[in-house]
């Protein structure tokens, strides 16, 4: 005899334990939120009504399975309500994680389409429940499954009505999240119904069989509950998405209310959501959501691996660091264009630092667009960077602006003191940047960290790429005090590998150990992350310093020292679950060189 506590020790609580295990490393206060609100929404409803079909006879259980009894349900029972929201919640989470979903959003919909998508849907759902209301009368045959269509349908027709359209958009990944816990828990259920754990009525079903022990209705109702669950997950993932985006407008002043300190936070948080919720995607601002594709856009196109690798920060951390890395790109891509001339890369170049600064010094919310003379995606980078103003520094930007002027007049990296000043403008000021998007209020000594990190990665690159500088940029970044006038020479004209593998390797490993003794000092500023940010950054840091071990391990000097994709992929599960898996921070906002170009 199989008890109904043994059916969730031995096959839902192992498998809600594994998934949590799994996304631990990703765990992030709105995945919370979803766990608490959904699993508090499921128990409250489904109590009285799994105690109404109970009362009528709709299933029922063997006594000697059962702990306790609560009213006309096992107390396992209850567990099951708590138990199957979080796991289809946290499966729908793990298919769910890996695209933003203000991407799904689509402003841009014609109002037709949008009603008919919306509205549609709605009007079905809402029959199917009336009619499975008026059938649902007891001791008949269609009772039970008539009660699970006017349980969930109406609850369909309001998650839809707050998220159909993004759902249709995601219908692979819904697909997904709704088939497998429905086919897993179906199998349980089977198997429970096999054993006599519980037992469904004939006299108030169809007596239809999916599959052997397993009724149409309960097929049903695994199948409709999953829908609700998945449907939820996705209509709260969209109104986090608004809300993260829109949050200004739909919050308003905070002086404006005299009430707004007498409300609790979490109230005041699900009232914003719930406004969020009920938005029509036209009723957005459409700029703002083609700005965030193009921005997208341009990280896809140089840089795959970090927009795949990024989706290991929370949603609202990944997108916007996402804005600023898209941002440092398209200034970037200006200051590369080796389609104009170096006069005009500057011209465009001051024009970014114009913008930047006007961004900066006003107060208002929006700016006059026109007044600046630059390729559409720039701008559309640079209108997403706006967003971000309340969280960085003006002299960050300038900072990273001054990096590409270096670059464009050519400047030589005389000493160390030169090379540390270049790195900081092409590396720390990301690296503080990054800091500031992650933390709302960072102290001094945790930017300091970040600025350190910048010069560890930099280091790094600059030892990793020494002929690569020299035979495509035609630049040497290793001091000049460190070579020979002939060795000066021979880098600076593409001919870098004429310095022979014993010198290469010698200048490679005195900037990585350079980078090691900073790293020292600077990987502390890691564990003052926010904690969802904190497994992230370790996975990038441990690829990072991956490649500098391979420097270190060349016999001579490696044209570009990589790490394999699989070595990586290992590296980075090992970071992600261990806290103190590294043992130097080497990538920490790098934006020229340490994420791949290519």
């Amino acid at each position: 005899m199989l008890t109904y506590m043994e059916v969730h020790l031995y096959y839902t609580l192992p498998i809600l334990g594994v998934l949590f295990g799994l996304l631990r490393p990703f765990h992030s206060p709105q995945e919370t939120f979803k766990y608490i609100f959904l699993c508090a929404m499921a128990f409250s409803t489904a109590s009285i009504w799994d105690n109404y079909i109970v009362y009528h006879r709709a299933w029922w259980y063997c006594p000697s399975c059962v702990t306790a009894v609560i009213g006309y349900v096992p107390l396992e029972e209850y567990m099951f309500f708590i138990i199957m929201s979080l796991m289809t919640v946290a499966f729908t989470n793990m298919i769910m994680r890996w695209h933003l979903p203000s991407t799904f959003i689509k402003p841009d919909t014609s109002m037709l389409q949008s009603m008919l998508v919306r509205y549609l849907p709605i009007v079905g759902f809402l029959s199917i429940g009336v009619h499975a209301w008026n059938l649902a009368v007891p001791d008949t045959n269609l009772f039970y499954g008539s009660c699970i269509l006017w349980y969930t349908c109406p609850v369909l027709a309001l998650l839809w009505f707050g998220g159909g359209e993004y759902i249709c958009r995601r219908y692979k990944a819904v697909l997904t999240s709704i088939i497998v816990p429905t086919i897993y828990l179906c199998w349980v259920d089977k198997v429970a119904i096999a054993a006599g754990t519980w037992h469904i009525s004939l006299r108030t079903s169809t007596g239809v069989m999916v599959a052997p022990s397993l009724p149409l209705e309960e097929f049903m109702f695994f199948l409709l509950i999953n829908v609700v669950l998945v449907f939820a997950t996705c209509a709260i993932d969209r109104a986090q998405a608004i809300l993260h985006l829109h949050g200004n407008e739909l919050r308003g002043h905070p002086n404006n209310s005299k009430l707004s300190n007498l409300i609790p936070k979490q109230l005041t948080q699900l009232l914003h959501l719930t406004k969020a919720f009920c938005k029509s995607d036209q009723s957005l601002h459409a700029e703002t959501y083609r700005d965030l594709h193009t921005t997208w856009e341009i990280l896809k196109q140089a840089s795959f691996s970090f927009y795949t690798a990024s989706a290991v920060f929370p949603t609202h951390i990944r997108q916007d660091l996402g804005v600023l890395y898209g941002f440092c790109r398209a200034t970037d891509d200006l200051a590369d264009d080796e389609v104009a001339s170096v006069e005009q890369r500057k011209t465009q170049l001051d024009t970014v630092r114009r913008c930047i600064h006007d961004m900066f010094a006003t107060k208002t919310p929006t700016m006059d667009w026109s007044l600046y003379d630059l390729p559409s995606s720039c701008i559309a980078s640079l209108r997403a960077f706006t967003r971000l103003r309340p969280k960085l520094q003006v002299d960050a930007v300038n900072e990273l602006l001054d990096g590409y002027d270096f670059d464009l007049d050519r400047s030589i990296v005389k000493n160390v003191a030169d090379l540390k000043r270049y790195s900081a403008c092409v590396a720390s000021s990301v690296g503080e940047m990054c800091t500031r998007v992650m933390l709302e209020y960072p102290e001094p000594w945790t930017i300091e960290r970040a600025r350190d990190m910048g010069l560890v990665l930099q280091y790094t690159n600059i030892a990793r790429d020494i002929v690569t500088d020299s035979q495509q940029l035609r630049r040497c970044y290793v001091p000049r005090d460190w070579l020979t006038e002939k060795e000066s020479e021979a880098v600076t004209t593409g001919r870098a590998e004429q310095l022979g593998q014993t010198k290469l390797r010698s200048l490679a490993l005195k900037l990585v150990y350079s980078a090691d003794e900073l790293a020292t000092r600077a990987q502390r500023g890691i564990d003052r992350l926010p904690f969802d940010c904190q497994g992230g950054v370790r996975a990038a840091c441990s690829v990072y310093m991956a490649i500098g071990n391979e420097l270190i391990k060349a016999d001579g000097y490696p044209h570009r020292a990589h790490v394999s994709t699989w070595n990586r992929a290992w590296i980075v599960l090992k970071s992600l679950k261990t806290k103190h898996a590294i043992e130097s921070f080497r990538n920490f906002g790098n934006v020229r060189f340490v994420f791949p170009i290519g």
